[in-house]
């Protein structure tokens, strides 16, 4: 199953979430801002984008009820060393008055078929 499947605490998922937030152009304290709604959103349209999205496709999501938005864009998709498919990545947040840029890594999980960041 997806990870936008399991079931964690809103907590867990924002930390799970801050947790990736690499190198970044942006304030990883934005994480931090975002709703349990927000969080729901972008995590299960993170797993989407990263299972089936073309590198270089853009997937958005947005919280209808705070305005609060974002988008996931594969930029590379390789595989390691160890044999797994990973995927980098460019998350855009834009939560109220606050925009934030980040680059992320991830790799398939074959056993789950979730996507986990390094």
């Amino acid at each position: 199953a997806l990870l936008s499947r399991r079931i964690l605490p809103p907590l867990g998922w924002t930390l799970l979430l801050a947790a990736c937030a690499g190198v970044s152009g942006g304030d990883p304290g934005l994480y931090q801002r975002l709703s349990d709604r927000d969080v729901v959103l972008a995590a299960g349209q993170l797993q989407r984008t990263l299972e089936s999205a073309p590198d270089g496709a853009t997937r958005s999501w947005h919280n209808a009820s705070s305005g609060d938005r974002g988008s996931i864009t594969p930029t590379r998709t390789y595989l390691s060393a160890a044999g797994r498919f990973c995927r980098e990545y460019r998350e855009e947040l834009s939560l109220g008055d606050q925009s934030g840029r980040f680059y992320h890594v991830a790799c398939r999980d074959d056993r789950t078929g979730s996507w986990s960041w390094l």
